[in-house]
């Protein structure tokens, strides 16, 4: 039942995606980019921490705010798992660009 409430998550997420022109931003691509380690075009849950953390160190200084690694590490790497709909231990281009919050226009 859980799979298949994530299968259809991921298939709205797909299709309002494309009914409304979704693309990644640049910034989205360029995390996943610089994440990917290993050249895998994929992100594993490690490459997915580092990259969140990364993002999340350079914008707590840029506000002037604490920042806590190991708290966001852990909430991360649960992340990861909601985020890894095809359950493959890696997300996609796709799984990552949708772990974003909608944008508005």
């Amino acid at each position: 039942m859980k799979k298949n409430h994530a299968l259809l998550a991921v298939f709205a997420a797909l299709v309002f995606g494309f009914a409304t022109g979704f693309s990644a931003t640049k910034f989205q691509q360029k995390q996943f980019a610089e994440g990917d380690a290993n050249g895998d075009k994929s992100l594993n849950k490690e490459e997915y921490v580092a990259v969140k953390l990364a993002s999340g160190k350079k914008s707590a200084q840029k506000n002037n705010r604490e920042f806590n690694e190991e708290k966001v590490a852990a909430r991360q790497a649960k992340a990861f798992g909601r985020h890894d709909t095809d359950e493959n231990g890696k997300l996609s281009e796709e799984e990552f660009y949708a772990s974003f919050p909608a944008r508005k226009n």
